[in-house]
């Protein structure tokens, strides 16, 4: 369970901290005021990259093995919140900005040794001195800002960030960074976390101190995992992976230069600002860019053994494509839906909603999720498996204890946080067994992964078609979606031990599915309470068996 806690204990703090942090940020007046250039028209709270900062924190010194250039990294992750905090709360100059970025660069570049040594032309060549310390520096600045400059929709910079920060994840194990898998394993789940609150209409923003961390983060992240001793990873692989950034920050940069303004005056120009021209609403434009980030995944992934030169040529071929086709849709004036179109009209959308009726789909998606996570539960408890340690049996006892008072006390009223808490924590525990099973019978594997997608597909149905906003369809759900049947399915050796990458999977569709069970379940929980407490009771006596 080692890269599995890590991603859940960041997210869970993340999660914890948001509302209390958005609660005062009014007071600190860290918000974020509407204005000619910005999509919402109510303030907003800007103070969820210090949340994220916070859980990646409490992750990295409670459950990761540090190495020294971890801890450089660290601290150099804490200068640039500290800095991006202070701009989101006095709007500094850029050119303080710019000093706090380069204090942390300089940290990681010098103390911690992170840099870009060498390049893949038909062999590994490396690079001197004088020339690999500011073209690290180079793209690390870059970088940052990109992810930075790129942050102008509720969900954007998180989602794609998130994307990549899992497939860091794949690269850095793939070469023995055990520690910066577990690294980037947290930011990810502290990225999961924060973007359940900024999922569009967003609640809060993650600020300066979050898109300049996230972007300094996987500059980061991608140097190690790509130049660690005898590496076989292209070293321009991180920059295929970010190749959409880049593009948007380089014509932004290159369009209000070419009108004679600063590279750093603020327009309406990026790609985002494009595609809501373009007729698409919110939710689509976020999609359409995570469908892209999600190719470029997946295109990294396959090219990450290629030649630098190839790999750049690709990024080059990106940049011509996207830029043509945004131009010739705004020369020609294309629309997606003219101004006056109702989305009722499709219809698609007619069939949803005869779908939505409750004596449809939505009840059949429900008693999937339900017999799905029921037929899961029972195979895993039920299959010899590697034991529980102490720790976590007592941490077992205490939740059921916990959820025997509350079922006492509470009855039939909804349920209270912490017994959503034990129910993820329990199936978080489910699946680190899963992970542990110590029989290769592939008749169980097929019933345990049918009950998973059995999970899944009526997940899915019930995002899609639920009319409780709680608990909708959203750019977030989709991400998630596909990291979860993704990047298991992708080969090769990049398959995390003990729970990830499969466990991950698993915990993610598992969490889905119980939030769903919780939302359908509100008036009427004692079921669920009773079958809770029932697997808690099931894994504490399961070794005595």
């Amino acid at each position: 369970m080692s890269f599995v806690m890590p991603f859940l204990l960041a997210m869970v703090v993340t999660i914890a901290l948001l509302p209390v942090f958005g609660r005062v940020a009014s007071q600190w007046r860290i918000v974020d005021v509407p204005g000619s250039r910005k999509v919402h028209t109510v303030p907003i709270p800007r103070i969820g990259g210090v949340a994220m900062a916070l859980g990646v924190f409490a992750a990295a010194f409670m459950v990761v093995r540090l190495e020294p250039p971890d801890r450089y990294f660290l601290m150099a992750a804490g200068v640039l919140t500290l800095f991006g905090a202070l701009d989101d709360r006095f709007d500094l100059d850029y050119r303080v900005k710019l000093v706090g970025q380069l204090i942390a660069v300089a940290i990681v570049v010098f103390a911690g040794d992170v840099q870009i040594h060498s390049l893949t032309l038909e062999d590994r060549i490396g690079l001197p001195g004088w020339l690999a310390v500011p073209l690290t520096v180079f793209f690390l600045v870059g970088i940052t800002n990109a992810i930075n400059l790129a942050d102008g929709l509720d969900g954007l910079a998180g989602g794609t960030t998130f994307l990549c920060l899992c497939a860091l994840a794949m690269l850095a194990y793939s070469v023995g960074q055990l520690s910066c898998t577990a690294l980037a394993l947290a930011f990810a789940g502290a990225v999961l976390g924060f973007l359940r609150f900024n999922t569009f209409p967003a609640t809060i923003f993650m600020g300066d101190s979050g898109s300049q961390l996230l972007g300094f983060t996987v500059g980061v992240l991608s140097i190690r995992a790509t130049q660690t001793g005898n590496n076989l990873v292209s070293a321009a692989t991180p920059v295929l992976l970010l190749a959409l950034p880049i593009l948007d920050t380089l014509s932004v940069m290159v369009q209000r230069i070419s009108e004679g303004r600063s590279p750093f005056s603020p327009d309406r120009n990026h790609i985002h600002h494009k595609l809501l021209q373009l007729g698409f609403d919110h939710h689509e434009a976020v999609m359409v860019i995570y469908a892209v980030q999600a190719a470029l995944f997946v295109l990294a992934y396959w090219m990450r053994y290629e030649s630098d030169v190839l790999i750049l040529g690709v990024v080059s071929a990106f940049f011509l494509v996207s830029i043509t086709l945004l131009q010739t849709a705004a020369r020609r004036k294309w629309r997606l839906r003219s101004l006056r179109q109702s989305r009722a009209e499709s219809p698609l959308t007619r069939l949803i909603m005869r779908l939505r009726e409750p004596r449809r789909l939505p009840r059949w998606s429900y008693l999937a999720i339900a017999g799905g996570a029921l037929v899961y539960a029972l195979l895993v408890v039920t299959t010899e498996t590697g034991g529980l340690s102490g720790d976590v049996r007592l941490l077992l006892i205490a939740l059921l204890g916990v959820s025997i008072v509350w079922f006492v006390f509470l009855r039939g009223k909804p349920l209270s946080t912490v017994e959503k808490s034990a129910i993820y924590i329990t199936a978080a525990v489910l699946v680190y067994l899963d992970s542990t099973i110590t029989h290769n019978r592939p008749v169980l594997a097929v019933a345990i992964w049918a009950a998973i997608l059995t999970m899944a597909a009526g997940t899915v149905l019930r995002l899609r078609l639920s009319n409780d906003r709680r608990f909708e369809l959203t750019p977030l759900d989709l991400i998630v979606l596909f990291v979860a049947l993704v990047i298991p399915s992708l080969p090769g050796n990049f398959g995390l031990p003990n729970g990830g990458a499969v466990g991950i999977a698993k915990l993610v569709i598992l969490f889905y599915a119980i939030e769903a069970l919780v939302s359908r379940s509100e008036m009427q929980v004692v079921w669920l309470r009773i079958a809770a407490a029932a697997l808690m009771a099931g894994l504490i006596v399961r070794p005595l068996l």
